[in-house]
């Protein structure tokens, strides 16, 4: 059976499985070897995918094959050279037409992620033709404009059609590397709505310790020294290059504090570690927020570039087959 969520993922991270089977063969895994509290080594469980291997070795070798052929095209016979005698057919017109060809292919991609239950294919393949041949297309358009941008429109063509490569990149590189930073700093998977529901539960907290007004020593301390440690920038910057699990930061965090217990009274002391350890973990709560962002922020652009992109294009061409055909 074909199930949507699976089907209808576009990086292949959604598995239907039998959780009768699935989770008795990982009960009965042995030979399971821990390297610290996170990180284990054993067998690998999970299902492999052979197709999307073949779209890979597949799709790099179309890109090689064909971007390597217009490259090679185009020096040996130039981009305005007759092809073939009293044709019109020249490299300029051969690498457009393929670049065009890459691009409605592409555009392909977007129309399937609409599809739910008529679908052709898991839509991860179709995001792996879609990563290749926007690639394909990106290189091939290159050589089919040279080293010289020509006029306003293909000048804004190709700064848009590089946008739209940039973009894609951009995102694509997000898909690969913060599913990978965020597994690592919050150990289970998190959704963003509970995220930010913790997000706001750990500020309430900390507005309400600092506006204790029959408390000025402990709001002065909290104020000044814990938001400053806690919720800067450095310390926001820290929890995505920093292999820690958040008990070993939180220890670490009311270590750097103890000291200033000593300037409160015993009922005072643990508000404090209590401030210090929600403000520790709001910048860890931040940093998932963000990431969770990140891997839809470059949508918006994408589409917007490909959007100006296609306009520009269809322009392009209704200029170029008019002051062909006069």
């Amino acid at each position: 059976k074909a199930y949507s969520c699976e089907e209808n993922c576009p990086t292949g991270a959604l598995v239907r499985v039998n959780p009768r089977e699935y989770f008795s063969e990982v009960k009965n895994t042995v030979g399971l070897i821990y390297k610290d509290q996170t990180h284990a080594i054993g067998r690998n469980i999970h299902k492999s995918d052979p197709l999307s291997t073949a779209w890979h070795i597949f799709g790099i070798l179309l890109v090689a094959v064909l971007g390597g052929a217009a490259l090679w095209g185009t020096i040996r016979y130039t981009q305005d050279a007759m092809l073939l005698p009293d044709s019109w057919l020249t490299m300029r017109w051969l690498t457009g037409l393929i670049g065009l060809l890459g691009i409605i292919w592409t555009m392909a991609y977007s129309f399937r992620k609409q599809v739910y239950r008529r679908r052709v294919g898991a839509l991860r393949y179709w995001m792996l033709s879609h990563i290749y041949f926007g690639v394909l297309a990106g290189f091939v358009l290159l050589v089919h404009g040279g080293a010289k941008s020509g006029g306003l429109l293909t000048s804004l063509l190709m700064i848009s059609f590089d946008l739209v490569i940039a973009s894609g990149i951009f995102g694509a590189l997000c898909y690969l590397i913060v599913p990978r930073i965020m597994t690592r700093i919050e150990g289970e998977p998190l959704l963003l709505e509970d995220l930010q529901a913790r997000r706001k539960e750990l500020r309430a907290k900390l507005t309400e310790i600092t506006h204790h007004e029959s408390e000025p020593k402990l709001r002065d301390l909290v104020e000044n020294r814990v938001y400053p440690r806690f919720l800067s920038f450095t310390y926001l910057i820290r929890q995505f290059f920093e292999k820690e699990d958040l008990k070993s930061m939180l220890a670490r965090a009311r270590e750097e504090f103890k000291s200033a217990t000593s300037e409160l009274n015993p009922a005072n002391r643990g508000r404090l570690m209590e401030a210090v350890e929600s403000a520790a973990t709001l910048r860890r709560v931040d940093a998932l927020c963000y990431l969770h962002q990140l891997l839809k922020l470059w949508i918006a652009p994408h589409v917007l570039f490909t959007a100006m992109m296609l306009f520009l294009l269809v322009v392009h061409i209704v200029q170029v087959v008019y002051f062909n055909v006069r």
